[in-house]
């Protein structure tokens, strides 16, 4: 909680201790607790993975917005669906969304999004943190974006004998192609054209969605890029050969939506000038700003209006 450390002071009830945390904001905040000089997680506070660890967290309500509130709406199913990959020559999980109905409604199919998390996180962090399951019920229930089956991956991806080269870990690219799409479409009643699938991701995640996306034009349709910069920001990944003025209209032609969203205590007043790279180009772009920093209630903002804009 903003790094600042705060005593635990004893109750009038046995064996209960208190801190008073005032100002804290609305969203997803990460506890640690010392005991004797010591950082213990806490197994009476709620759990969740970050920082490449368990951490103990608290989930703040925010009076300006409740689109990620447990609300009476009918309401999807999440479940945990186990491959085996090609690429990594191991067994692998994803999470897996499927829509209020999908049991009942045998002969419909649905389009896809693949969500990547952020760095130090996994393929859990867009359920524990960022609530994706009940921002996606809330939408249905509302008729503000189409019915989808959300999958999410854990982000690192290396082929046997490999290693993190430069700033992404593995491939995860190669994973989705080879693996987890072709066993999502298999397992579950998906359509299996592009116009169909939507990749985003946050961060870490969201330079993965343009590698793969953009090195894979066949496959995705709609791209988000959450808290990412534009183009060559790391050369090792750099993606601007795709956005040249000269590919653009193959560009547009190969994507129906490129969507950027940012933080404006990230860097987030910067996004427009970034981006008219792009446009100047040619390249067509939409983007979504909000107040926060490099925080989940800045990706839950962002995935919200993502979400209405797909298929």
């Amino acid at each position: 909680m903003g790094q600042e450390k705060r005593p635990l002071h004893k109750t009038e009830k046995e064996g209960w201790w208190q801190a008073v945390i005032p100002g804290i904001p609305g969203g997803v905040q990460f506890l640690y607790y010392f005991f004797d000089g010591k950082e213990h997680l806490y197994e009476h506070s709620p759990v969740c993975y970050a920082h490449n660890r368990l951490c103990n967290f608290v989930d703040v309500p925010d009076p300006e917005f409740d689109f990620y509130d447990f609300k009476d709406v009918p309401h999807g199913t999440v479940r945990c669906e186990y491959y085996r990959s090609s690429y990594t020559g191991t067994l692998r999980n994803c999470w897996v969304y499927t829509p209020p109905g999908y049991e009942e409604n045998l002969d419909k199919k649905y389009p896809v999004l693949y969500l990547l998390h952020g760095g130090g996180e996994n393929e859990t962090g867009w359920i524990w943190q960022g609530k994706i399951n009940l921002i996606m019920d809330n939408l249905l229930a509302e008729g503000n974006c189409k019915e989808m089956i959300v999958v999410m991956n854990f982000g690192h991806a290396y082929a046997p004998g490999t290693k993190q080269a430069g700033v992404l870990p593995g491939q995860i690219d190669q994973l989705l192609i080879k693996d987890c799409i072709p066993f999502i479409e298999g397992r579950f009643r998906t359509f299996k054209d592009k116009a169909h699938r939507a990749i985003a991701g946050l961060s870490m995640g969201s330079y993965q969605t343009q590698w793969t996306a953009f090195n894979n034009p066949d496959y995705f349709d709609y791209i988000g890029i959450f808290s990412g910069t534009v183009g060559n920001a790391f050369p090792e990944v750099s993606t601007e050969q795709f956005t040249t003025a000269e590919k653009a209209e193959e560009f547009n032609a190969q994507h129906k939506l490129l969507f950027f969203s940012r933080g404006m205590l990230e860097g987030g007043e910067k996004l427009p000038g970034e981006l008219k790279a792009l446009t100047d180009n040619g390249i067509k772009v939409e983007y979504f700003l909000c107040d926060g920093i490099h925080e989940w209630q800045t990706w839950r903002k962002s995935v919200h209006a993502f979400l209405k804009l797909l298929f």
